[in-house]
C-alpha cells in the first residue's frame, strides 16, 4: 500500500500530498525508473495495480493518465499500459565545472535550447544578495528551456551583473550556456562555482514550463560562478527532470 506522507492528528501539519501523485510517483520509482518493466513491456493491469497499492481503479486511472501525459507510459484500449522507450540518462560529475552542453556532447549527446529570452533587468533586492551589490544594480537575464532528442529536460535562469562582460558580447556570443562564454573569456577569470542542489516538486509554473504536471519530480541547482578575484560573475538557477540526469561525485580517503 502507498505510505502516506501526512501525520493525521499530532503530526507537523504539512499538507498530505494528493493521493493520485502517491500512485504516480510509487509506479515510476518501483516499476519504470527501476526497469522491472522494460520499454515495451505493459505494466500491471489496473486490478492489480489497485491491489498492489491498496487504492480505487479511479486512482489507479489518474495515475496511469498522468504518466501518459509525461511520457512513460502509452495507452491503447484493450491492450493496458505499455511503458514507452526512455531517452539516455545524461551522466556527469558534479565537481566539474561545465556546462550541461559540455558534458552532454562528451557523451555523444546533444543539448539545445528553446524558448529563449534575453532582458536587460534592475535587480532587486533578493536577486542583487547574490552579488553583493545594491538593489537597482543591471544585469542580463538569460532564460531558456533545454531539450535533449526534442524533448523537454530542464528549465535555466542566468544573471550576469554589469562590468562582467559587455551585455551585447553576451548575448552575440550565446549559444545556449552561460558558462561557455565567460569561460572562454580569459580576462574574468572564472575560477569556481558553488552549487546547491536539492530534490524538488516543481511548481504550477514551472511544470508548465517543463511540459510535466505539477509536483513532478526535478533537481534544482542553485550555483554562484566565481572568479579569481572573488568576485560573483554569475548566478545560474536550473531545474532539471530527474529522469533525464545522474550526478556523481568521487569521495576521496
Amino acid at each position: 500500500m502507498v505510505a502516506s506522507s501526512g501525520n493525521g492528528r499530532g503530526g507537523t501539519g504539512l499538507a498530505r500530498r494528493p493521493l493520485v501523485d502517491e500512485v504516480r510517483d510509487a509506479i515510476t520509482t518501483e516499476l519504470i525508473l527501476s526497469k522491472a518493466v522494460l520499454p515495451g513491456q505493459r505494466l500491471p493491469t489496473e486490478a492489480e495495480l489497485c491491489e498492489r497499492y491498496g487504492v480505487s481503479r479511479i486512482t489507479v486511472r489518474s495515475a496511469l493518465r498522468s504518466l501518459r501525459e509525461a511520457g512513460f507510459i502509452t495507452v491503447r484500449q484493450g491492450f493496458g499500459s505499455t511503458v514507452a522507450p526512455r531517452l539516455d540518462i545524461i551522466t556527469s560529475g558534479i565537481d566539474q565545472l561545465c556546462s550541461f552542453e559540455t558534458f552532454a556532447a562528451q557523451q555523444g549527446h546533444q543539448v539545445t535550447s528553446a524558448e529563449l529570452e534575453i532582458e536587460e533587468v534592475s535587480l532587486d533586492e533578493r536577486e542583487a544578495e547574490h552579488f553583493d551589490l545594491p538593489p537597482g544594480s543591471r544585469a542580463l537575464v538569460i532564460r531558456r528551456t533545454k531539450l535533449y532528442a526534442g524533448v523537454t529536460v530542464g528549465w535555466i535562469i542566468d544573471y550576469v551583473p554589469a562590468g562582467v562582460i559587455d551585455f551585447q558580447t553576451l548575448t552575440d556570443e550565446f549559444a545556449g550556456s552561460v558558462l561557455d562564454v565567460l569561460l572562454e573569456h580569459a580576462e574574468i577569470g572564472v575560477d569556481h562555482a558553488d552549487t546547491d542542489l536539492v530534490p524538488v516538486s516543481l511548481s504550477g509554473a514551472l511544470a508548465a514550463k517543463l511540459k510535466v504536471r505539477r509536483g513532478t519530480p526535478a533537481l534544482q541547482f542553485d550555483e554562484i560562478t566565481w572568479s579569481t578575484s572573488g568576485r560573483a560573475v554569475n548566478w545560474s538557477q536550473a531545474w532539471l527532470l530527474a529522469e533525464h540526469f545522474k550526478f556523481q561525485i568521487r569521495r576521496r580517503r
